[in-house]
C-alpha cells in the first residue's frame, strides 16, 4: 500500500482546578486537612505530588475571566502543575471527598444553599460555542480548562 500522507496525533491536553468551598468557619480545617489527605494518599503509593499538582488559597473572591469559574476569598484551590499531570483516578478522588464523614459536616452544601447558582461558561455541542448559564454552587467544583 502506498502512503499518502502522514499527520500528527492530536491529543486532548488539558489542566485542571479545583475549586474546595466550605463553610467559613471550617475553611482553615480544610484547607489543612484536605491537602493533607491527598498528599498522604499520593505518598503512600509513590506518587510525587510536587509534579502533579499543587495547592493555593484564594486571597480574594473572583471570576476567573477566561473559564468564568467563581472563587471566593479563602478557597482552597488545587491546580495541576501542567497538562494532564493529575491522573483521572486523582481527579475522581477529589471530588468524591465531599462524600468523606471527615469533611462532610465542614462542606455540608453551605454554598448550595446560600448562593443557589452562578453564571458559568459552558460549550454548547449542538451550537458548537459557549454559552453563559446559571448553575449550582458544589463544594467541591472541578473545572477543566481546555
Amino acid at each position: 500500500m502506498k502512503i499518502l500522507s502522514i499527520s500528527d496525533v492530536i491529543t486532548n491536553s488539558s489542566s485542571e482546578v479545583f475549586v474546595i468551598h466550605s463553610k467559613p468557619e471550617y475553611q482553615s480545617i480544610i484547607n489543612k486537612e484536605v491537602p493533607e489527605v491527598i498528599n498522604t494518599l499520593c505518598k503512600s503509593i509513590n506518587l510525587d505530588i510536587d509534579n502533579i499538582l499543587y495547592y493555593d488559597i484564594a486571597d480574594s473572591s473572583y471570576t476567573d475571566e477566561d473559564w468564568l469559574y467563581n472563587v471566593h476569598k479563602n478557597d482552597l484551590l488545587i491546580k495541576s502543575t501542567d497538562e494532564n499531570t493529575i491522573p483521572l483516578w486523582l481527579m475522581e478522588f477529589i471530588e468524591s471527598l465531599y462524600y468523606f464523614p471527615k469533611f462532610r459536616d465542614k462542606f455540608s452544601g453551605y454554598f448550595a444553599d446560600d448562593l443557589k447558582e452562578e453564571d458559568r461558561k459552558v460549550y454548547d455541542f449542538n451550537d458548537d460555542e459557549y454559552k453563559i448559564v446559571k448553575l449550582p454552587v458544589r463544594s467541591i467544583q472541578r473545572e477543566h480548562l481546555g
